[in-house]
């Protein structure tokens, strides 16, 4: 193949990976902006980090691999018990199969809203809580196979994962204006991720996340 060939089909898969962070991180952004126009020190911001153990449901001989999650998310409460947080994550996904060595290998950006229930009231400096939503997930990336003549690639998925997450964790005070933020998660995809019948998977992962919360004031 040509260089400027090679150099083309690069710069093309360097678009359409931007195109889907951009899309996630305009997710976020949306939200930031609507809720900045309520009380600013009931919505705070941070970074997070986070490792995953991810599988594809319903393939044989699966089993889990390990990834990492990295993002941004927004913590918004205005009520004693109840709020909600979004997220927008780079998460690594996909499987590993017992007794060979081959893998799948899936790279998304993530978007979960989520529900959140404190299970103590404001003013304290520990609060554990519950959270429950949904997510879409953006392809951005995969490679791999299960067998030599089962390959799986980008274009065989679809670009949308939808799917939901449940978590329990804490918000724990740790100065003035810092928060830390952590909880551990389980999510799965709602419907096949697959573009065609011929194969019914679903990305399944459970995780633990952490991260710094600042108030946007």
């Amino acid at each position: 193949m040509p260089w400027y060939v090679l150099f083309w089909c690069v710069i093309k898969q360097i678009t359409q990976i931007m195109k889907k962070l951009i899309t996630g991180i305009a997710v976020l952004t949306a939200f930031l902006f609507s809720t900045s126009i309520s009380k600013a020190q009931d919505t705070s911001w941070g970074p997070m980090v986070g490792l995953n153990a991810a599988t594809l449901v319903d393939m044989p001989l699966n089993t889990y691999k390990p990834g990492v999650n990295l993002g941004l998310f927004l913590n918004h409460s205005n009520r004693e018990r109840t709020g909600i947080k979004v997220e927008a994550t780079y998460s690594q996904m996909g499987t590993l199969f017992n007794g060979f060595d081959q893998r799948v290998e899936m790279h998304y950006i993530q978007v979960p809203l989520y529900g959140v229930w404190y299970l103590n009231d404001r003013g304290n400096d520990f609060r554990p809580k519950l959270m429950i939503g949904p997510y879409v997930g953006f392809l951005m990336n995969a490679t791999g196979s299960n067998t030599t003549d089962n390959q799986f690639i980008t274009e065989n998925f679809n670009s949308l994962d939808f799917g939901g997450k449940g978590a329990f964790g804490f918000n724990w005070k740790i100065s003035p204006r810092v928060w830390l933020n952590s909880e551990f998660y389980v999510g799965g995809s709602f419907a096949n991720i697959y573009k065609t019948d011929i194969i019914n998977i679903k990305n399944r992962s459970f995780g633990l996340n952490a991260g710094l919360s600042f108030p946007l004031n």
